[in-house]
């Protein structure tokens, strides 16, 4: 019984992520290590040599190191921001062309096949794990190859020596290798670390926890649902944005290049298995309605099959899932607390749910459709495009067509008249957010009088623009044709909002309106309501000290001394407005009483003004009751200043989160130029924009 307690104890004053916590401490390193990952496997992404690109036969204009996206909206966080004010040459266009400058600024596409033509050399020598089959067979081929080249044509001096070009190769390019081997060896390490932690929880290393106890803590249980998920994310973007011929190639250029190896043999095993090809490649499609040559939109890849490589315990699996399902695992009610909104809230659970359902060989996904029903109930029914990770995203209505059990459940919410009924629901929303902003963004209107009497339907404003926006933004990138061709049905005319009538059109011109116009309005309500926070105190005295000050003023009127003041004296609401003073003058900011009852004295004192306008020569008097009515106003700024505190700006980043965007924004670089020729003054809408991409970068 008193070992009970302890536990008990020491669990309340050790919280889960305490330093001295080794469970909470090793999933939260363990956590860190794959956004780490993550952001490695963006950044090399972007920077594959081209001859690996040539010898895993991609094209470099539609592979993941696309120079000339890259061009147009780097992935990188500045990129994408600089090229909203056009290339350096376009600036300069003005200029008269020099020689060096026409030299300098050759075709794109000319230096791009430049490269290639260049990095075509090096292909004899990039293999991939077809290598390890036989490697004296392809050495000498290899050695065949050197030979035929040194004699073509009789004439050695003319023909490159291919020892020679691969000590090269390896002399400029083996610091790269080594970071892609690195960057494999740790995704290996990130999953042997994560059994590690299941298995230590399952044989009770870590003394109280388990993994079911864990998963009823908050912050252990935020932790472990994203470990499992980013492992799984992992695995997903290290397949679209590094494929298995690329993969491949880099592992046996560092077995073979460097002087380490690849270590010992169940090394190179475990990076084999981990990193060879799945033998599914990218459609190729350029239909309009298939994104599937951007990188940033998710391919069907048997997830299934990538996932069981290296497998993670199928308990753990479970209860994570299990927990996805049943609660609220990130607690963002207060930022969309509407039922309505749901979905909305939910989303980023809605994402790891996705990635989660693909361990333990898909068996939710193939087998159990009751479980199904209740997960797209829940998460998807309205709404069937799913934000993966960084602006990748990924459709359902073909991701989940190869699973029967979850087919069936998401037929029963994509039938075509609920897509079209949640376009012309969204449709809606646009042209009422987007009236709704140009009311609040009239110059004057958002003083801190008017948004502290006015915050939560600001909010709420902001709110539905997000909502709206996301659910536009996401679902204009389906790959489901039909429904590709309901959600960006174009218009006959171009209309400044929304046309609400007909097929509903709304096209990215109103998207971008939404998005400057209410990126303007998160900013403006971030600065009041960071002032308002810093000068709540100073609020709270003034308001304080002008509504005693005005009961002194109405209990010196009915003494019946004022000048010009026609009214006998009172000495019964004499008392009673002094008294009042005194009563107002004691409320304090900072005091010993819990924030509700302050709360209640000012209700209390609203009310009994309110009560003292019954009486007769009160109710006569238009100016006693003006002075009261302002001593009420003042008295709610009093509640409503000091009701502001932090969770406010917490609330309002995690509704503006545009995270699932960030690919997207891409398409939009040219309406932003368009609508700033136009009107210059849309600059001044940059600001806004800018603030809210660079908090979800």
């Amino acid at each position: 019984m008193s070992s009970s307690s302890s536990q008990s104890t020491s669990s309340t004053n050790s919280p889960f992520l305490a330093p001295e916590n080794l469970c909470g401490q090793t999933l939260l390193q363990l956590v860190g290590e794959g956004h780490t990952i993550l952001a490695s496997i963006k950044i090399l992404s972007e920077r594959i040599p081209p001859a690996f690109l040539v010898a895993a036969g991609i094209p470099q204009n539609n592979g993941p190191s696309n120079n000339n996206d890259n061009e147009q909206s780097n992935n990188n966080s500045g990129g994408m921001f600089l090229n909203l004010f056009g290339k350096e040459e376009r600036r300069s266009s003005n200029k008269p062309p020099t020689a060096s400058s026409s030299t300098n600024n050759l075709d794109d596409n000319q230096k791009s096949s430049c490269d290639m033509e260049d990095a075509k050399k090096y292909t004899p020598f990039l293999f991939d794990f077809s290598y390890l089959h036989n490697p004296e067979e392809f050495e000498a081929t290899l050695t065949n190859h050197r030979d035929a080249t040194t004699t073509d044509g009789g004439n050695g001096n003319a023909a490159e020596d291919m020892a020679d070009l691969e000590r090269e190769f390896a002399i400029n390019h083996l610091p790269t290798i080594q970071e892609y081997y690195t960057l494999f060896t740790s995704i290996y390490n990130y999953q042997l670390e994560l059994n590690r932690f299941s298995s230590d929880l399952t044989k009770g290393y870590f003394i109280q926890y388990t993994v079911e106890s864990v998963l009823l803590d908050q912050e252990g249980r935020a932790l472990l649902c994203e470990a499992v998920w980013l492992y799984g994310v992992i695995l997903i973007v290290l397949e679209r944005l590094l494929p298995g011929p690329i993969r491949e190639r880099f592992i046996i250029a560092h077995f073979r290049l460097s002087n380490e190896g690849g270590g010992d043999i169940s090394t190179i095993e475990s990076m084999c298995k981990l990193c060879k090809g799945t033998g599914i490649h990218p459609p190729q499609s350029t239909n309009s309605a298939s994104f599937g040559q951007h990188v940033s939109h998710k391919y069907p890849m048997e997830e299934e099959r990538l996932f069981a490589r290296y497998p993670l315990p199928v308990d753990l699996v479970r209860n994570v899932v299990g927990c996805l399902i049943s609660d609220d695992v990130y607690r963002q009610s207060s930022a969309f607390p509407n039922v309505d909104q749901r979905s909305i809230r939910l989303s980023r659970q809605a994402s790891m749910l996705y990635v989660v359902l693909f361990f333990d060989n898909a068996v939710v996904l193939r087998e159990e459709e009751a479980r199904l029903r209740e997960i797209v109930d829940k998460y998807f029914y309205d709404n069937w495009v799913v934000h993966v990770y960084a602006g990748m995203t990924a459709d359902l209505s073909i991701e989940w067509k190869r699973f029967r059990a979850a087919k069936a459940a998401l037929d029963n919410v994509l039938e075509v008249e609920n897509v079209k009924k949640m376009h012309i629901q969204n449709a809606k929303l646009i042209g009422q957010c987007m009236a709704e902003l140009r009311a609040y963004l009239t110059m004057g209107i958002l003083t801190d009088s008017f948004v502290l009497d006015n915050r939560h339907d600001l909010l709420n404003c902001l709110r539905k623009c997000n909502i709206a926006v996301r659910w536009r933004i996401l679902h204009r990138r389906t790959t489901n044709a039909v429904y590709h061709g309901i959600v960006c049905a174009t218009a006959s005319e171009v209309t400044a909002d929304p046309k609400l009538q007909g097929d509903f059109a709304v096209n990215d011109t109103h998207v971008v309106s939404l998005l400057l116009l209410s990126s303007q309005l998160e900013m403006q309500l971030k600065h009041i309501f960071t002032q308002l926070l810093e000068k709540k105190e100073s609020i709270w005295i003034n308001c304080r000290a002008k509504a005693s000050g005005m009961m002194e003023d109405l209990a010196q009127y009915f003494e019946g001394d004022v000048t010009l003041a026609r009214v006998s004296r009172h000495d019964g609401l004499i008392d009673w407005f002094t008294s009042m003073a005194s009563e107002i003058r004691d409320l304090a900011y900072e005091s010993g009483d819990h924030f509700t009852v302050t709360g209640r004295k000012i209700q209390l004192c609203v009310q009994a003004l309110e009560d003292v306008e019954q009486y007769d020569l009160v109710d006569r008097d238009v100016q006693v009751k003006t002075f009261l009515q302002e001593s009420r106003e003042l008295l709610l700024q009093m509640a409503r200043a000091v009701g502001i505190n932090e969770s406010i700006t917490q609330d309002i980043k995690f509704i503006s989160d545009i995270s699932y965007g960030v690919e997207s924004m891409k398409s939009y670089v040219k309406i932003i130029h368009s609508r700033i020729s136009k009107d210059p003054s849309n600059v001044n809408l940059l600001q806004g924009f800018f603030l809210k991409l660079s908090n979800s970068l």
